[in-house]
């Protein structure tokens, strides 16, 4: 990918705001710092779990894109509800409700369903719905979850027989973590990675830290820390949606829409060296 990137050109992820991010403040956020998209989680990971400022039974998700239609920011996808040993496939078609009242075009998709022939059941029927919708899914893996690395989620997409709708998510430090490098993600197939999650961390995981607390609390800025970020953006594909999620813990009790321009802030310096 080029390494030409503005703010407006980079999509703000929720969870830089923070985990209970709600949307409206997330859109808000991504407005004052320049962002020309945002990332929105609409509903919690499972079943029953409440959200900050959604209710879908009422107007909040069309007001969500009225919101962001004024502000001028593109809402560029939805997370949603998980796939996991409490998700049906109803659960499923309500991401892709909630992907089109809203306009989103993408959803991002987290797997903790040990039992992976379930899982690319549920997928088949699953891509066929937001297919007709006209949405897509882009499936994150995680070492922390039930697709622990690129290969695992390649092979549940090829069983589920929804490739043509189902891709990948990168997130940089998945990659790092799942022992995978930029070579593999530059060696995917054309179209295979619709959108990327940026952070920085680490080189190596701190002992003290699992990795999902690393992935909570470890994050940092673009060029903070010792991963091979500018490796993996020169492999993704032209015209890979770029979203940041940096969540640093130490800037937590700062208010979002400073929390989103020290995100941009920090991604326009990494960009410009990586130029």
């Amino acid at each position: 990918m080029t390494s030409a990137m503005k703010t407006h050109d980079l999509t703000l992820g929720f969870l830089t705001l923070g985990a209970q991010a709600a949307p409206m403040e997330v859109l808000d956020a991504a407005a004052a710092a320049g962002f020309g998209a945002a990332g929105l989680r609409v509903s919690g990971r499972n079943p029953g779990d409440s959200w900050p400022s959604v209710d879908p039974a009422s107007q909040d998700l069309e007001r969500l894109r009225e919101h962001a239609g004024a502000l001028g920011v593109r809402i560029s996808s939805i997370s949603g509800y998980y796939i996991s040993p409490a998700t049906e496939a109803q659960h499923l078609l309500r991401n892709v409700e909630a992907a089109t009242r809203v306009g989103a075009p993408l959803i991002m998709q987290g797997c903790f369903e040990p039992d992976l022939a379930r899982v690319a059941r549920l997928l088949a029927g699953y891509a066929r719905a937001a297919a007709d919708a006209g949405v897509r899914i882009a499936i994150e893996f995680m070492p922390m979850s039930a697709l622990k690395s690129m290969p695992d989620t390649l092979d549940v997409i090829e069983r589920s027989g929804a490739a043509d709708n189902v891709g990948l998510l990168i997130d940089a430090l998945h990659l790092a973590r799942s022992g995978a490098r930029p070579s593999d993600v530059a060696a995917l197939a054309p179209g295979r990675v619709p959108i990327a999650q940026l952070c920085d961390a680490a080189a190596r995981r701190p002992d003290s830290l699992s990795l999902f607390d690393e992935a909570m609390q470890g994050r940092m800025y673009l060029g903070d820390g010792g991963l091979d970020l500018a490796g993996l953006v020169r492999a993704l594909p032209p015209g890979t949606e770029l979203e940041l999620e940096t969540p640093v813990i130490a800037d937590a009790a700062l208010a979002p829409a400073e929390k989103a321009r020290r995100a941009a802030a920090k991604a326009q310096a990494f960009f410009a060296r990586l130029g």
